[in-house]
């Protein structure tokens, strides 16, 4: 067998021939993956060999790359607010830009007090684990419709160390129950029957836009970008009904499709919210939303 260095100049020449954006970047991270060693280490010992299964599965690894599988899901991580999450095909793959919700919330509330959290599709729990890991007196409750979708949740909020502080529950926002319901176990779980906070990063996709996704994204579950409808369910749903959930003086975060911004607005304002405001992601474009109770 050949060195890693001879492998990594090969892979990298056949991702960038397949037009694989940073090939020798991929290259080197999936080859990480296969050996089990960290990105540095490969740095260290480009003249070692690897052996023939690790060859084959370096070969089967950038094939699934070659047709554009997203790299997350290959190395089934994600790092999201400098902690690592468990990604695979059950969750959406989190974003740098969501990152901005945890930042906003810190800008708001006292890391000393007591909150709770709810957090509506919560996915890998990103949001919710970055949240807890800064405000270490909160809980949190997680929702999501798939159960496959909270098992990954679940597992990544015990390798944070959140068990004790974390609820997990399969709940569909579109149930006509799911408001009682979700106050009911709010209660059992904190003593309170509202929460302090609400966020959520729901599918808001237009149709369109699903048109032209690139070919990475395609992969990652249609029901968490797209709500096949207008990308205003959730809102639709939701904000109307914030008083019942959200305690006063709360808050309620949410991403938003720039686009859809001025609907969004007007659901506020149907439903006499008009303590909002909308937060620029890094494009200056609208990328969240921020209502007070």
């Amino acid at each position: 067998m050949e060195t890693i260095k001879y492998y990594l100049n090969e892979k990298t020449k056949l991702l960038k021939k397949n037009f694989v954006s940073l090939p020798r970047l991929e290259a080197r991270l999936l080859l990480s993956k296969i050996l089990n060693k960290s990105l540095n280490w490969t740095y260290l010992n480009l003249e070692k060999k690897i052996t023939k299964k690790q060859f084959e599965n370096y070969e089967k690894i950038i094939k699934k790359k070659i047709k554009r599988f997203p790299t997350a899901y290959l190395l089934e991580n994600k790092e999201f607010y400098s902690l690592n999450f468990k990604v695979n095909k059950n969750t959406l793959i989190p974003r740098p830009e969501t990152e901005a919700i945890v930042d906003e919330i810190k800008k708001n509330l006292n890391k000393k007090n007591f909150f709770s959290f709810l957090d509506l599709g919560t996915g890998t729990g990103c949001i919710l684990l970055s949240i807890l890991k800064e405000f270490k007196k909160s809980v949190g409750i997680g929702t999501d419709i798939h159960l496959k979708t909270l098992n990954v949740a679940k597992l990544n909020c015990k390798k944070n160390n959140l068990t004790s502080r974390t609820k997990f529950i399969n709940l569909d926002w579109n149930n006509k129950f799911f408001l009682r319901k979700i106050k009911k176990i709010n209660k059992k779980f904190t003593g309170f029957k509202k929460f302090n906070v609400i966020v959520s990063n729901p599918p808001y996709l237009l149709k369109n836009e699903m048109k032209t996704l690139s070919p990475e994204v395609k992969f990652e579950p249609v029901q968490a970008l797209y709500d096949n409808k207008d990308g205003l369910s959730f809102y639709k749903i939701i904000i109307p009904n914030l008083n019942f959930i959200l305690s006063k003086n709360g808050y309620f975060y949410s991403e938003i499709n720039p686009k859809n911004y001025k609907k969004i607005e007007n659901i506020c304002k149907k439903n006499n919210f008009f303590n909002f405001k909308f937060i620029n992601d890094l494009s200056k474009k609208k990328r969240f939303i921020l209502i007070r109770n």
